[in-house]
């Protein structure tokens, strides 16, 4: 639901001129396949969203790099993640994607919950998953935040390479686009002039 601002309005006119409000949306996401990835840009793109890649500084290529990842994810670790391009502070809503890792929120999604997870004012969740356990990453992700998600997502692998998304991406972004009111901006002073005529 589209919020409306007044643009214009006078003590002499009793009529008041509106404009959609637009929401100010960014997906944050890591994906170790470009599973996530996927996933992170059509989310961003039905919501008209900025994105954001989170980089790694830990190898997590190949099969070493598998076992690392789920062993970080089941253990809790953070781990150094290079400096954002922008900032979740300023956005109405901020979506963070993660792959989900021996059943857990992945470690570098951990670390930017960490250390950004308060200071958003809206958030929502998606995850991919091989079968399982985006249920208990939510869980795990909601301790790092201010208040629940005002959506989640969880869609295996094989649909989202398949592409068979588009219905599933459409209702979260909905479902977001419903709850999250965009910030008012103040309005810019009008003139108005009488017109005798």
């Amino acid at each position: 639901m589209a919020s409306l601002r007044p643009v214009a309005w006078g003590p002499s006119w009793h009529r008041v001129c509106f404009v959609p409000a637009t929401m100010k949306a960014l997906v944050v996401y890591y994906s170790r396949t470009g599973t996530t990835r996927l996933l992170a840009e059509a989310v961003a793109r039905r919501l008209g969203a900025d994105i954001e890649e989170l980089h790694d500084a830990t190898s997590r290529g190949g099969l070493l790099g598998y076992l690392r990842s789920g062993l970080d994810a089941g253990l809790g670790r953070c781990t150094p993640l290079e400096p954002m391009r922008h900032d979740p502070a300023d956005y109405d809503v901020v979506v963070v994607g993660t792959p989900v890792w021996n059943a857990s929120v992945s470690a570098p999604v951990r670390t930017f919950l960490g250390a950004s997870g308060r200071g958003m004012k809206n958030c929502a969740f998606f995850a991919t998953q091989g079968g399982r356990g985006a249920d208990r990453a939510f869980r795990q992700m909601l301790r790092f935040i201010r208040r629940k998600p005002v959506a989640t997502l969880a869609l295996d692998r094989a649909t989202v390479k398949h592409g068979e998304i588009v219905s599933s991406v459409g209702m979260f972004v909905r479902a977001i686009e419903v709850d999250v009111e965009p910030a008012r901006a103040p309005s810019p002073p009008v003139r108005l002039v009488n017109q005798v005529a």
